[in-house]
């Protein structure tokens, strides 16, 4: 029943019609923002919506205080499987990744990342190109998903994944950031080597802070970022030489490094070099409007 992921005017056409059309549209623990609506440009009515919230549900102009998150869901649950004869899914599937022309860049990145997960990942996004390209993905079953476009907190990645890496040490767990995020947190990377962990860490190096630069300021200094060695970091961090790292920046590398990750035996870095200005397509529609609506002219 998935047909894609809802962002407002930046959503493709047939999910976002299927959804905004929707008789009844069930919001659980929604919070709309600016950066997942593209600038509050969702279209959805308060008649047509169900929200549920940590301690009350909203049924159209209706509040129920005092229900728990849980109950409301269970509630739900069993009317909707009671209704289920009576349902009819919009016939829409997930539009596909765009082909790559050859050369290393978003497209061809989160092509190759497309097809080389499997099912029982854990996959931990953090905010800015890598959560909006990884938006575009369709998961294999008993992926675990973690990112936070809420708050827009960049490096909270890299400590997230040192928390599901503890707690799900045998599962292949793949951390994609950006390379300003992991600038904040890369600490972190030391934590997992003095525990032994086996985590994928890709670093997706854009020569700093792309997304502020689609939104405002694109050849301002403050978008910038010191170079870093990344490669080199792991060894840094860890003088026991418990990793291995790759820098990458043609995509015949990128699949050929990817192929040896299939069953990391140690913590593996991987350095993904992009184009600067270079933005997934999701994230693309996002920063246009928001960029308009920063300016005042949305």
């Amino acid at each position: 029943g998935f047909i894609g992921t809802y962002s407002g005017a930046a959503t493709a056409p047939g999910p976002r019609e299927a959804i905004e059309k929707s008789d009844v549209v069930i919001c659980v623990g929604v919070k709309f923002t600016d950066t997942t609506t593209a600038g509050f440009s969702q279209q959805l009515t308060t008649g047509q919506t169900i929200d549920v919230l940590p301690d009350g549900v909203r049924i159209g102009e209706q509040w129920f205080s005092g229900v728990p998150m849980a109950e409301a869901v269970s509630i739900l649950y069993h009317a909707v499987r009671d209704l289920k004869p009576q349902l009819t899914l919009p016939d829409v599937k997930p539009a596909p990744l765009p082909e790559s022309d050859g050369a290393l860049d978003q497209h061809a990145f989160w092509l190759a990342i497309q097809t080389w997960l499997r099912p029982g990942d854990i996959v931990v996004v953090d905010q800015g190109t890598a959560a909006f390209g990884a938006a575009a993905l369709t998961l294999p079953d008993d992926v675990t998903f973690i990112v936070q476009p809420l708050w827009g907190s960049i490096g909270y990645g890299l400590a997230a994944a040192f928390g599901a890496q503890t707690a799900c040490p045998t599962r292949r767990l793949v951390l994609i950031t950006g390379d300003g995020a992991a600038q904040l947190t890369i600490q972190e990377l030391g934590s997992m080597l003095r525990d032994n962990l086996r985590p994928v860490v890709i670093v997706l190096n854009n020569e700093g802070y792309t997304v502020e630069r689609a939104i405002h300021g694109a050849e301002q200094r403050y978008n910038d970022i010191a170079s870093w060695n990344w490669t080199a970091l792991p060894h840094a961090l860890d003088t026991s030489a418990k990793a291995e790292s790759w820098r990458v920046t043609l995509t015949v590398q990128l699949q050929e490094v990817l192929a040896r990750l299939t069953q990391p035996t140690r913590l593996s870095l991987l350095e993904v070099v992009l184009p600067k200005q270079d933005l997934p397509e999701l994230l693309s529609a996002v920063t246009q409007s928001l960029e308009l609506r920063n300016g005042g002219k949305a």
